[in-house]
């Protein structure tokens, strides 16, 4: 099972910032393809976070099984377009894809 604890183990990350009006930074991390489910090792990790003036709120869902994220405002809707995009390829190329 997938534990933050796992982000140790994890050797290649990368990070990358969008900027408009707002400033929304997103970091990606994976090991890659382990040949199957979650008990055959593979991580992947997802970060996005408001660096300034981003209007975001997140909530839990279902007892902690999803998530929800909300934003406000034409920008953000740039921004979090450009750092799915970005989050996407890289973990695309990271994992040999």
């Amino acid at each position: 099972m997938a534990d933050f604890k796992d982000l140790e183990t994890i050797k290649s990350s990368r990070e990358e910032e969008f900027v408009d009006c707002n400033i929304l930074s997103v970091k990606v991390a994976t090991n890659g393809y382990c040949g199957g489910d979650s008990g055959h090792g593979s991580r992947t990790y997802l970060r996005l976070e408001d660096k300034a003036a981003t209007d975001i709120d997140i909530r839990l869902i279902n007892d902690g099984t999803g998530v929800e994220i909300m934003l406000g405002g034409d920008t953000e809707l740039e921004t979090f377009i450009q750092a799915l995009r970005w989050a996407a390829d890289n973990l695309e190329e990271m994992a040999g894809k």
